[in-house]
């Protein structure tokens, strides 16, 4: 998957979540933008669907990144999670 992609199925979160590679950016519009790493506890499936399956990501997005950098320089308003630390 290419750097910067947006998530768009739980098909595609859910592989990403099992290769346990990488980092995820979730920006939304209530809530502060914040990277996570993939393996994060906070990343939930009913969440991802909710946002982008649901409301097809009109409050906010799911994109990967492969390394912490890139999804820091993509995304520079985003905080890192306090629970995974990304």
């Amino acid at each position: 998957m290419e750097s910067g992609k947006k998530i768009q199925t739980l098909e595609e979160f859910k592989s990403i979540i099992s290769e346990g590679k990488g980092f995820i950016a979730l920006t939304d519009n209530a809530n502060p933008n914040r990277i996570h790493s993939v393996t994060c506890n906070r990343l939930k499936e009913d969440s991802f669907f909710e946002k982008m399956v649901e409301n097809k990501g009109k409050n906010g997005l799911y994109v990967w990144h492969p390394s912490k950098m890139e999804a820091q320089n993509a995304n520079p308003n985003t905080e890192n999670c306090k629970f995974c630390n990304a």
